[in-house]
């Protein structure tokens, strides 16, 4: 059986993965945060991460660890320390003990954005963040050190895999969707970042694919990389539809039949664009993949079972 190693398993997309690809290959966790069947360790200290990687000698590497919570944007070092620096000793490391194919998960967040075509991988590459800036520079660095890797740029994850008993659990919660459906829920009022971008309706327009779409894809390209038949591509994950914020919101509302609520807005964050929304074209082509579970109903309803399971036992950051 194939040995996998995910990084940030303890994470959100990490322990949805995990648990999606476990029936199938030999999947073993690495993270700052000791859970069942994920190793402790920090990527920045390269000893014992050492040591965990000697120990399991994975087939594949996928490195999904990394600092990508948006409200903390201004905190460069974080990001350069959490996603250079640790990027940079997984590829040593790798190197060191021979292991070939790394997955990396990347962002939209490295496009311009904003326009008026969904965006391919040949779109431009212009990020206005040092989220977008810091991951842009592991896709170089992974490109440059001659790895057999896959470089997945993912527009919004969202949702949750009921079955598994995995989803979106960040401590505090920071996310549009769960975010609101909670609120909503519970008849709290919203907070909406800016009304003042150039979009339909003046909030942001953004790409949201569900978790249950994003783990059939690297079970997809993990079945073509064991028969060698993909290597060395970079490609888009999202659902080629975009939503607004103000439009997830009114569709959380229809689903729940709940509108004893209040929005308002506030200031725009640093490093928001207006529109992000992507082609998923060379996905069909390369790995025969569709978001065959990125409606916007099934991506809300999904997370409302999550939700329930948990009890709706949430911390949020508003």
């Amino acid at each position: 059986m194939k040995k996998i190693l995910i990084t940030g398993a303890a994470g959100y997309i990490g322990s949805c993965l995990l648990a999606y690809l476990n029936k199938k290959y030999a999947v073993y966790g690495l993270d700052k945060i000791k859970k069942k069947n994920v190793y402790k360790a920090d990527l920045t200290n390269i000893k014992i991460t050492n040591k965990i990687i000697r120990k399991i000698m994975p087939d594949v590497i996928i490195h999904l660890a990394g600092q990508s919570t948006i409200d903390g944007i201004g905190s460069k070092k974080k990001y350069i320390k959490n996603n250079e620096i640790a990027t940079a000793n997984i590829i040593k490391l790798m190197k060191t003990n021979d292991i070939k194919n790394i997955f990396f998960s990347s962002t939209a967040a490295v496009y311009k954005g904003n326009s008026k075509k969904n965006l391919t991988e040949k779109s431009k590459i212009e990020p206005n963040n040092i989220y977008g800036v810091t991951k842009l520079k592991c896709e170089k660095l992974i490109k440059k050190n001659k790895l057999n890797y896959i470089i997945f740029r993912f527009f919004n994850v969202c949702s949750s895999i009921p079955s598994l008993k995995v989803g979106e659990l960040h401590e505090p919660e920071t996310h549009l969707i769960p975010l609101s459906i909670n609120k909503i829920l519970r008849n709290k009022n919203i907070k909406i970042y800016g009304n003042n971008f150039k979009t339909r309706d003046g909030t942001c327009i953004r790409d949201y694919i569900h978790i249950l779409d994003l783990c059939a894809a690297f079970d997809k390209t993990l079945d073509k990389l064991f028969k060698n038949k993909i290597s060395k591509k970079i490609i888009n994950l999202g659902s080629g539809k975009g939503y607004s914020n103000l439009e997830i919101i009114k569709n959380i509302v229809k689903i729940t039949k709940k509108n004893n609520y209040k929005y308002k807005f506030v200031q725009r964050r640093i490093g928001d664009i207006a529109k992000l929304v992507c082609s998923y074209e060379k996905a069909k082509s390369i790995i025969n993949w569709k978001p065959h579970n990125s409606n916007l109903e099934k991506i809300i309803k999904d997370e409302i079972k999550w939700q329930k399971i948990n009890n709706y036992k949430r911390k949020f950051i508003y």
